[in-house]
């Protein structure tokens, strides 16, 4: 099975969503305070801050206060995967698996030289570019 890494919610990302969602409802610290039915304002202080996060109560109520969704109001870091996948849709990245590759060579009994895999890597950068459009190859 393979090991799964899941997403995690930044706190300090989402303290500072929380602040501009609460600031630009023209909501107070002492409104959501009251609205929520704390003692003191030290917890929203504290969310503000990303040093903690809501209970999932106070997300709840923060939500309906605010009149967005409960995930509007947390920022969750995309796992690895998500991210190579956004750097190379958005051509951030060109994707190539070293790895992959040294694999599929070994199934078909290949060593997989250093040069043939540099010659597959360039040909892949190649294709990519050209489907692109940053340049056209003119060659074999």
């Amino acid at each position: 099975m393979k090991d799964r890494e899941y997403s995690k919610i930044n706190m300090e990302k989402t303290g500072a969503l929380l602040k501009e969602k609460v600031a630009g409802q023209g909501y107070t610290v002492r409104d959501i305070q009251n609205y929520l039915q704390l003692s003191c304002p030290q917890p929203v202080y504290r969310w503000f801050k990303g040093k903690v996060l809501p209970s999932l109560d106070h997300l709840l109520m923060l939500s309906k206060v605010l009149k967005v969704h409960m995930e509007d109001l947390l920022v969750v870091e995309a796992d690895a995967e998500e991210q190579d996948a956004e750097e190379i849709n958005s051509g951030k990245v060109l994707y190539y698996d070293i790895q992959e590759e040294k694999r599929e060579r070994e199934k078909k009994g290949e060593l997989g030289k250093m040069t043939g895999r540099l010659r597959i890597y360039w040909y892949k950068i190649k294709v990519k570019c050209v489907e692109n459009g940053n340049f056209s190859y003119q060659g074999e």
